[in-house]
């Protein structure tokens, strides 16, 4: 009759370990199927637990193979004490994973971690007493001959290799990933007691309302007079794609030392917001960023500030959200996708075919009730699975720390003493795993879906301009749905009758200078090839700026950040929005508020002119052209002295008032 077996795999404790392991090994199969599983809410990054469930299963292996040696008439346990300082090492990991996923409050991830103790000491305990065991063999004068009953010449040869090579190949793993897994564990237990959780988390519904999540909200400046009275215009930022918030608080604190409150929204899964639905759908999103707002709440007007793709989903806002009270909108380095206009740039034979397949497939829809069945639909098919595959392969190994060399690099990042907090965001568990969520396998998604709400007269400007991408005009209108359709038309020599829009919109579109700069030496470029590319993208980026000042709104002005300031003492490039952002807040404030108000009012004049530019070592010479309807000057901000502010100020026209010489580039 069986029995139990003290001190062995069949012993009560043994059989413990067995299903403890068991469970680990069935942990970690079940979490990579999860962290593939979409149509879910994510609360955080799967792969944590993986890790450790793996770290768990090898520890548990080890502890078997260790009590399964003990007392072994066939097997001898080598290293005795090399075990029993590794059960050591390992149970410190087991406390110290566990301590600082505790910290942060993830749950699963510090259960997980306390198991690792169990086998960690069965280790320990069990090397002791084979150790023992050992010692008093040899002082009895039994022969130390390790596998001494094996019955055949190759059991005693698999013995040995078991017993030489599988404690070595386990130590060095479970020592290395062990290792990675305290130091991130640590890492973000150090940074969630040195930072803090700014502004305030705001649960929001996603997914028709079957999901909850929570949403980051920071504001600077808003004041509860403020929200009492919703009469002062609040400053939404939104960030650019893998930016968290504290890439803009420098731009957002600046803007409330100037007189008015500021807020940033970390879209899900960057900085404090949790990931959200996963996938994403771009209209979900908006709605959720609506919802935070007005739960926040921030019942006052608004102003957009979009940097960079950022500018982008505040063009979707403008279409499926409460866009009535939005009274302006900036738009930094702003493209509606940069890829799609790199590729066409270089003059590529497949680029309209599939720029026909993205209209195609967005518009065969309702798109006011059936964005999120819209088919995903490949630009650049190899690009784009490169681009994911890297975000999914960084996803994966952030749980042990292996990304935290990565995004150091932030010379002249404003203001100075959040430096810190600012890198800790790129170096969580959620942050690649956010930027795979946004990218969503095309890295089109955005756009795709933005392409529903194009009217056919902002479509019919753009085909007459040649030029392949489109987006849809701001409006103003309320209480009424919104569908349009885009398509590749013919080419039309008759120029459209009607305008690309009809809002009176004060925007402003604001871009760094040094992208339109076609001199490869102030570029840095000395290859002819990449010079030739790089001509053809400053080109096509300066013509993106003018296309949108045409068609987003009639009181658009297009704006170029070119020379040094004092804040950065350095050309403007493309990361002023971090480098210079007291100087932008400046800029910004002193270019929208006087005109939100009245420029709704203001009749522009209706003129067709072209627009053309060059880009030399030293200048850029630009001039507008408008096809709906008003005449609007490219204008370069002059950056020394820096702009003053008067909040208080109505101004004239937006565009009269953007009017300045064209500056060189420093």
């Amino acid at each position: 009759m069986w029995q139990l077996r003290k001190h062995t795999v069949f012993s009560i404790p043994g059989i413990a370990l067995v299903l403890l392991t068991l469970a680990y090994g069935i942990a970690f199969l079940a979490y990579i199927g999860i962290s593939t599983d979409r149509g879910r809410i994510v609360r955080g990054n799967d792969f944590t637990d993986m890790w450790i469930a793996l770290l768990g299963l090898m520890l548990g292996l080890q502890a078997l193979f260790v009590i399964s040696a003990y007392r072994s008439p066939k097997r001898y346990l080598f290293w005795a004490i090399v075990w029993i300082i590794y059960g050591s090492i390992m149970s410190v990991f087991a406390i110290c994973v566990c301590a600082g996923y505790a910290t942060v409050s993830d749950g699963s991830a510090a259960a997980w971690g306390v198991f690792w103790l169990a086998s960690a000491v069965a280790i320990v305990v069990y090397s002791a007493k084979a150790r023992r065991g050992y010692m008093v063999d040899r002082i009895m004068g039994i022969p130390e001959y390790h596998p001494r009953l094996a019955e055949s010449r190759g059991a005693e040869l698999a013995y040995g290799l078991l017993d030489k090579c599988f404690p070595w190949v386990t130590w060095v793993f479970c020592l290395f990933f062990g290792i990675l897994a305290v130091i991130q564990a640590l890492c973000l237990a150090n940074d969630h007691r040195l930072y803090k959780v700014p502004g305030q988390l705001v649960p929001v519904q996603t997914h028709n309302g079957d999901y909850w999540f929570n949403l980051h909200v920071w504001c600077y400046g808003y004041s509860n007079k403020d929200q009492e009275e919703a009469t002062k215009p609040v400053f939404v930022l939104l960030t650019d794609f893998g930016m968290p918030s504290t890439s803009m608080m420098g731009l957002a604190q600046g803007i409330a030392d100037n007189g008015y409150p500021a807020c940033i929204v970390d879209r899900p899964g960057y900085g404090w917001s949790e990931p959200g639905y996963w996938e994403q759908d771009p209209v979900d999103v908006v709605k959720s960023i609506n919802q935070a707002l007005t739960k926040y709440p921030i019942n006052n007007p608004i102003i957009f500030v979009g940097w960079g793709e950022g500018g982008v989903w505040t063009q979707m806002y403008m279409q499926v959200a409460d866009y009535s009270r939005v009274i302006g909108v900036v738009l930094l380095d702003t493209y509606p996708n940069q890829e799609i206009l790199q590729t066409f740039a270089l003059n590529r034979t497949t680029t309209l075919q599939n720029l026909r397949q993205l209209r195609s497939a967005s518009v065969s829809g309702d798109s006011s009730t059936d964005e999120s069945k819209i088919p995903t639909v490949h630009f650049d098919e190899d690009i784009e699975k490169k681009a994911s595959r890297l975000f999914s392969d960084w996803r994966a190994v952030s749980p042990i720390a292996l990304h935290r060399a990565r995004n150091n690099a932030w010379p002249g990042f404003q203001p100075q003493e959040a430096l810190g907090m600012h890198r800790s965001l790129f170096r969580n568990n959620l942050y690649y795993q956010a930027k795979y969520f946004e990218y969503g396998g095309s890295g089109a998604k955005l756009y795709q879906t933005l392409l529903n709400y194009v009217s056919s007269n902002t479509d019919a400007v753009l085909v007459y301009h040649h030029w392949p991408l489109r987006w849809p005009a701001f409006r103003q209108e309320s209480g009424s749905a919104f569908s349009g359709s885009s398509s590749l038309s013919r080419r039309d020599d008759k120029a459209p009758s009607a305008p690309a829009s009809n809002s009176k919109l004060p925007v402003i579109i604001l871009a760094s200078g040094k992208q339109f700069d076609s001199n490869c030496d102030t570029q840095g470029i000395s290859v002819t090839e990449e010079c030739t590319m790089w001509q053809a993208f400053a080109w096509f980026y300066y013509r993106q700026q003018i296309e949108y000042q045409q068609t987003l709104s009639q009181n658009a002005a297009f704006l170029l950040c070119t020379g040094a300031v004092q804040e950065d003492n350095s050309p403007c490039d493309t990361d002023f929005v971090w480098r210079r952002p007291k100087w932008l807040a400046k800029a910004i404030v002193g270019k929208v508020i006087g005109q939100s108000a009245s420029t709704t009012t203001t009749a522009t004049t209706s003129s067709n002119t072209d627009a053309s530019a060059s880009a030399s070592s030293t200048t850029v010479a630009s001039s507008a052209e408008s096809s709906s309807g008003s005449q609007e000057t490219v204008s370069a901000i002059s950056t020394s002295p820096e702009p003053t502010v008067s909040p208080s100020s109505s101004g004239s026209s937006l565009l009269q008032s953007s009017q300045s010489e064209v500056t060189a580039f420093a």
